[in-house]
């Protein structure tokens, strides 16, 4: 499921900075799903567009550290957001071990989501605007800016994209795998204890997803027993967290049945 998936005669492919790109069909699927259905087919299209911006960020910081340390890096857009993946390094930079290097790969794809979101806003300030910050899930981070607003479409991208770039990187900074957390917990894991590490990190990722999945029913549960509307995004937020406590879980189990302890 979390593979890179089979190619297909509906993707697009093109080449960014030297990297292949693929952008499988389920990607704008996904894009739908977690778009906002109510708002009309012009905003959802200003969200498709950051969505795809923000994403293809994601990535290629992910790829950028890749292709720094001698591999040949590619990046794919799929159901699940995106995935950078690569081959055999050719050589690599000298001077830092191979944990600290999956940490800096795992930690780059965030970090230029957060790098994207800090030029857009001082762009923004650049120009004159003074941004306040409304946090109001699911939609996340709100730009009020009066002479902004006054061009609703461009607010709405500015929004869109602050969204994907910080929620989302904040999102996959969790310790859950196979988010970029779950990967830079491993490791982290593996530096302080090389034997029980990856054990170790998978029953965090256990318990986060958990946490936060029981959290989450827990809220989504408030407006039903009030008889209040729920949202659907509520149940698929639930489903979701829930699969990767499974999905951690069962990977536990097959490290402990193995014996592997390392």
């Amino acid at each position: 499921m979390f593979g890179e998936p089979a190619r297909s005669q509906w993707d697009l492919n093109f080449m960014l900075f030297g990297i292949p790109v693929r952008i499988h069909p389920y990607f704008w699927l996904a894009g739908l799903l977690l778009g906002p259905h109510s708002a009309g087919a012009p905003v959802m299209v200003i969200w498709m567009a950051a969505f795809f911006i923000g994403i293809l960020c994601h990535e290629l910081g992910h790829a950028m550290v890749m292709r720094a340390y001698g591999y040949y890096p590619w990046i794919t857009l799929y159901g699940l957001g995106g995935l950078a993946s690569h081959d055999n390094a050719r050589g690599s930079l000298g001077g830092w071990p191979d944990r600290w290097r999956q940490l800096l790969i795992s930690a780059a794809g965030p970090a230029a989501g957060f790098l994207l979101a800090a030029l857009t806003v001082a762009i923004i300030r650049a120009k004159g605007h003074e941004l306040v910050y409304l946090v109001d899930f699911p939609w996340g981070l709100q730009v009020i800016d009066l002479e902004i607003l006054k061009h609703s479409r461009l607010a709405w991208f500015i929004n869109s994209l602050l969204f994907v770039t910080i929620v989302y990187g904040i999102f996959n900074l969790l310790p859950i795998y196979p988010l970029d957390g779950g990967h830079m917990a491993r490791e982290l894991f593996l530096m302080i204890n090389p034997r029980g590490g990856i054990r170790q990190s998978l029953w965090l990722s256990v318990l986060a997803a958990g946490g936060i999945a029981a959290y989450l029913a827990a809220q989504a549960l408030r407006p039903l027993i009030q008889n209040q509307e729920s949202h659907w995004q509520d149940a698929w937020a639930i489903l979701f967290f829930g699969y990767l406590a499974y999905a951690s879980y069962q990977t536990l189990q097959i490290y402990s049945s193995r014996g592997r302890w390392y």
